[in-house]
């Protein structure tokens, strides 16, 4: 039995380079256009190159033939052959395609381990068109594995939740692919007011479940976040781009935990002590990737230290290990902290709680 969607290969062959992967796509996509027979090198190179945008060496390419020809890693097989007629390449097997290729059974084994994780994302958090494909991969594996009689999930994962805003998922989804302008109604939820935003769509970023989106506000003049939940009537404009760079994109997220900096919060050292069971946690698990060990004391309390922009999101981690827990700076981090542990304080008496809900 063959599978027909390449991405369920892509999960298994997990140390194939993206570069490589989309260079073989391409060779392939040439090899199988019944309109252009017999590629030369040359059309096989000007096709890469125009879909990377890169160069690409003779040598390059033909290391990327032989490796679809006889790479056990990559498990192709591919049947290329060199016509001297024609002075090109064809496949042997007119049928072929590296999107058709057979799973073994430990590569089925594999994919049958992880089909639950594969289905629990379908359905709230991604289009039809990835839940459609999911769908195709998760039921040639209970085909193929149906005379087995495994019935248990191996692998439980979080119910998704719908929420608010996600029918707009596909629509943005599009506009940050494609590079169109969209124009939405933005409702705040500390001003309690909708504005009109138009925004360029650079990113759709997920953090604990819920979905954000980044773009370019043409009224900040810089990249926002936008919560999906907060957004209403989003359409798509036919006006020029405002484009933003990789590395502006990049350094807009890898300073932050979280998608909310605090205003005019700018990246500095963030330091705080935890208790010996919640500093083992945080050593498992780091907040970010600038956390380092200051010192360790001789009941096991951990100071440590973060290089980051302050976030709510930073805030509210900081909060849920309550007296386990102490930020000792910067002043900004630790008074927030103290502020937003004085009002739940606050909330847990009866008659405060009531009248500050009402």
């Amino acid at each position: 039995m063959r599978f027909i969607i390449s991405f369920a290969y892509i999960c298994i062959t997990m140390s194939l380079n993206k570069e490589a992967y989309i260079r073989y796509k391409t060779i392939d996509e040439c090899l199988n256009d019944k309109f252009s027979l017999y590629p030369t090198i040359y059309d096989l190179i000007e096709a890469c190159e125009k879909k990377l945008g890169k160069n690409f060496s003779i040598s390059s390419i033909q290391k990327d033939i032989k490796a679809m020809k006889e790479d056990e890693a990559l498990g192709f097989n591919a049947p290329i052959k060199f016509s001297r007629q024609y002075n090109g390449y064809y496949y042997s097997d007119p049928d072929f395609s590296i999107n058709s290729i057979p799973l073994n059974s430990s590569e089925l084994e594999a994919l049958e381990a992880v089909s639950d994780v594969l289905t629990a994302f379908t359905g709230s958090r991604i289009s039809e068109y990835y839940n459609q494909a999911v769908q195709k991969i998760t039921a040639s594996i209970k085909e193929k594995t149906l005379h087995k009689g495994k019935n248990r999930k191996f692998i439980q994962t979080d119910a998704q939740v719908r929420h608010k805003g996600f029918e707009y998922f596909e629509l943005l989804l599009h506009a940050v692919m494609e590079k169109i302008p969209v124009c939405f109604i933005h409702y705040s939820y500390n001003k309690r007011c909708f504005n009109s935003v138009i925004a360029h769509p650079v990113l759709l970023k997920e953090f604990q479940n819920k979905w954000y989106l980044v773009a370019y506000s043409e009224q900040h003049k810089c990249l926002r976040t936008f919560g999906l939940d907060r957004i209403s009537d989003p359409l798509m404009l036919k006006k020029e781009f405002h484009d933003t760079s990789d590395e502006i994109i990049d350094n807009y997220f890898s300073d932050i935990y979280g998608v909310y900096p605090l205003p005019k919060a700018v990246k500095q050292k963030i330091t705080f002590l935890a208790g010996p069971f919640i500093a083992e946690y945080i050593k498992a698990n780091p907040i970010h990737t600038s956390q380092t060990i200051q010192k360790t004391g001789e009941h096991g309390g951990v100071f440590f230290e973060l290089e980051l922009i302050p976030s709510q999101e930073l805030i509210n981690f900081f909060v849920q290990f309550g007296p386990d827990l102490v930020v000792l700076s910067p002043e900004l981090v630790h008074n927030k902290v103290l502020e937003t542990v004085k009002k739940s304080l606050l909330n847990c008496t009866f008659h405060a709680n009531i009248e500050s809900f009402i």
